[in-house]
């Protein structure tokens, strides 16, 4: 499920958005050069959801009204080993889309890569004899230069002047376009944490060299532990990160955290899009409402992070989904057991594995639900897990003799069961005994966890 506008936001982030843009035209009046601004919040908390939102709201304002925003994954470019050239055509290509002139930008860049490139071809002559230059059919100019020259290599005086002067002609490109754009160029930067370590650094280290150009705004929404772990893993454990980071990081700012109340949205968006049998995806998954309810509470009161909860029911889509000829046909206590079992994967681990080789206590398990579910349901969530085959047993018990060690049912003066009937939760899992649907359900889902 794509959450890509304010009006989906179960996060409750537009106001934060306006907030933030507030700040960033105030701040950028009080820098030199371009504004770098850390947008911090932990791995898979939604930070790429916010900047999906936000960016759609700042593109879709009336014209004048927004600055020109270019979109950046670092760690779709990681692969390249250059963030420069991957940072120049983003920004080329959305100047294209609003029509602008990018020819001299696209030939200072150009003479970046050709001056690269013509170092390491001479490099790799020197070392191979191998020309690559030539190999791959490069302009006949820079051939005739290259074999012109009495030194394979130039010396190093020269190579650091033109590499000087090509950047600075770059730099200076730059500027001019940022200018033409009113001088208010937003870069917004995603999933820098999850690149390579030297990479990461060589990012910051070219939005700080490169780009520091008034009326450049670089947000970088980053888990900065993360960052953290990338700097020392380049520097040295040593290294203060503190200060290491404020170098390139002008302000950093805080993702707010979820409320129990956008727990509680964003549960009830992703079960009602992937299990509502109206919903037009076809499953076998056919639950009634106050079923469709109750999961949604106990999703909500894990607190998973957006990732984890997009990873809940990818594995629950590849569980149960089915042909439209199929829809309804799973069993319903097989149905809400996937659902709580892979919901218990990302939230709770210890706890899948215990229930899936059935190796969790009654009373730990009444603990558990009993500080998660409403009231009215802790029983309820017991009985499925129990005749699931979830619940450590001893070789004599039954499961009714369980609920009654539990506390959740009796027996009379004429040792007759008196408390909730099993038999419904037994035929809920489709035999009469539900021991080792649980198991089933636990094998299943670590394999499709394993698909990633």
């Amino acid at each position: 499920m794509k959450v890509s506008t304010f009006d989906q936001d179960f996060f409750e982030l537009e106001e934060f958005a306006s907030r933030l843009e507030q700040f960033i035209e105030v701040e950028r009046e009080f820098v030199d050069g371009s504004l770098v601004l850390g947008l911090s919040s932990s791995f898979g908390s939604g930070k790429s959801t916010f900047l999906d939102m936000w960016t759609h709201s700042l593109a879709t304002r009336p014209d004048g009204g927004a600055p020109t925003v270019v979109s950046l994954n670092a760690w779709e470019s990681d692969y390249w080993g250059d963030p420069l050239f991957a940072i120049i055509s983003a920004f080329v290509d959305e100047l294209e889309t609003k029509g602008a002139e990018t020819g001299g930008l696209r030939t200072a860049a150009k003479d970046i890569g050709w001056f690269f490139t013509a170092i390491a071809s001479q490099v790799a002559a020197k070392v191979s004899g191998i020309d690559p230059i030539e190999a791959g059919e490069f302009s006949q100019r820079k051939k005739d230069e290259r074999e012109s020259s009495d030194a394979i290599l130039p010396d190093t005086f020269t190579v650091y002047r033109e590499r000087r002067f090509a950047m600075g002609a770059l730099k200076r490109e730059l500027a001019t376009v940022i200018a033409a754009a009113n001088a208010n160029v937003w870069f917004l930067v995603d999933e820098l944490d999850r690149c390579r370590p030297d990479y990461a650094v060589t990012y910051l280290e070219t939005i700080k060299h490169i780009f520091d150009i008034p009326g450049a705004v670089f947000i970088l929404a980053a888990d900065r532990q993360h960052l953290e772990n990338s700097a020392k893993t380049a520097f040295g454990q040593d290294l203060n990160f503190d200060e290491y980071y404020r170098k390139f990081v002008h302000r950093e700012v805080v993702l707010p955290q979820l409320q129990e109340k956008n727990y509680l949205a964003m549960s009830r968006a992703y079960v009602n899009h992937y299990l509502e049998p109206d919903g037009g995806r076809f499953t076998r998954i056919n639950l009634a409402e106050n079923q469709v309810e109750s999961i949604t509470q106990f999703i909500a009161a894990l607190r998973l992070t957006p990732r984890q909860t997009q990873e809940v029911f990818r594995v629950v889509g590849h569980v149960c989904s089915a042909e439209e000829s199929n829809r309804g046909q799973m069993y319903w206590c097989i149905a809400i057991g996937t659902v709580l079992m892979s919901a218990l994967k990302a939230g709770e681990p210890e706890l899948f594995h215990k229930l899936g080789n059935q190796e969790v206590e009654a009373d730990e398990l009444l603990d558990y639900l009993r500080a998660r579910a409403e009231d009215h349901v802790v029983e309820w969530w017991f009985s499925i897990l129990l005749t699931g085959g979830g619940i450590k047993m001893l070789e004599e018990d039954t499961q009714e003799g369980v609920m009654v060690r539990a506390g959740i049912a009796s027996y009379d003066d004429d040792n007759r069961y008196r408390g909730r009937d099993l038999g419904e939760y037994r035929s809920g899992w489709g035999i009469s005994g539900g021991e080792g649907r649980l198991r089933q359900a636990y094998l299943l889902i670590n394999e499709i966890g394993q698909w990633n």
